[in-house]
């Protein structure tokens, strides 16, 4: 081999060495690069273990609507509508996290007090069937109830979504529109499906879920009235309902989902009387794991107590 060939080979190899090189370098700086990218999606998932953990009682909402009497309910003026407020509905696979097991109810639970309350001749509504009852005296069958899921977990898609749609009942999805994408959130997409389902109705859960009793006005604004209007641009659909984070509520805070046009929100205050008073506050049950007789008996009673 002539000494020209020898450096034109030696060359080749070096130029293949160094693309070689480059392209490992490459790949390294991408498996670094996503490895960050999820170790800080991981580490920026919130921790919403305490979601609701933190009740508004009753004597609080009297004290923040009508100072010394508080609003009067009655038979005359209200709408019998009891609203279930879910969080998980999934099978837990770890067992140690009692919080996560505490706020979850498995699937079949899910269904069977779908097909329990089926039976006993209740009527599944939305926010919306709820306001025009209530605000512009439209009437509902006689026997109604709400189902109602908070922040958008993922299983909101996986679980939730296909028993709606197989048992043909509509249910409510609060959302948070900063966590939309996360780990165990859904993905916007997902979202967007189950927005064109006309079995879920999309709400608010404020833009990042945060507790907005006594909080700063100008952040508060932003938190109630951004959410809505990320969520409307996102979907192309009005979202008129929310929920308060932790059920954490105040008179501004009341004022301000007013003003950013939300026509109703729910709370975390147990009750089945829902009426002009508390079209703001309607208060909601927690079903937990009731199913058949059990559950129809708990849905019977006048009086639930505070969680």
């Amino acid at each position: 081999m002539s000494l020209r060939t020898k450096k034109k080979t030696k060359k080749i190899k070096k130029g293949r060495i160094r693309i070689f090189g480059l392209l490992f370098l490459f790949i390294g700086l991408s498996l670094v690069s996503a490895s960050a990218y999820f170790y800080y999606q991981l580490r920026s998932v919130p921790d919403l273990k305490e979601e609701n953990q933190v009740t508004v009682l009753p004597s609080d909402v009297e004290k923040v609507l009508a100072g010394k009497t508080g609003p009067k309910i009655t038979s005359e003026t209200a709408v019998r509508a009891p609203i279930f407020m879910y969080h998980y509905i999934e099978y837990v696979a770890d067992k140690n996290d009692t919080i996560r097991r505490k706020l979850d109810i498995t699937p079949d639970v899910l269904t069977s007090q779908i097909d329990t309350l089926k039976s006993a001749g209740y009527t599944f509504i939305n926010p919306t069937d709820l306001t025009l009852a209530i605000s512009e005296k439209k009437k509902l069958p006689q026997k109604v109830i709400m189902l109602t899921f908070d922040d958008g977990y993922m299983d909101f898609y996986t679980n939730v979504y296909p028993i709606l749609k197989k048992e043909q009942v509509k249910g409510t999805v609060y959302v948070i529109p900063n966590f939309l994408d996360r780990p165990n959130f859904m993905f916007t997409f997902q979202l967007k499906e189950v927005a064109k389902s006309p079995f879920v109705e999309v709400g608010a859960h404020t833009m990042d879920h945060i507790w907005l009793k006594g909080v700063d006005k100008q952040k508060a604004q932003y938190e109630i009235s951004q959410s809505r209007i990320s969520l409307q641009k996102t979907l192309n659909l009005p979202i008129d309902s929310f929920a308060y984070p932790y059920g954490a509520f105040d008179q501004q805070t009341i004022e301000l989902v007013q003003n950013a046009g939300f026509t109703n929100a729910v709370s975390v205050i147990p009750g089945v009387m829902q009426a002009e008073q508390n079209k703001y506050f309607l208060y909601r049950l927690r079903p937990g794991y009731r199913t058949g007789q059990v559950l129809l008996d708990y849905l019977s009673q006048n009086t639930f107590k505070p969680w």
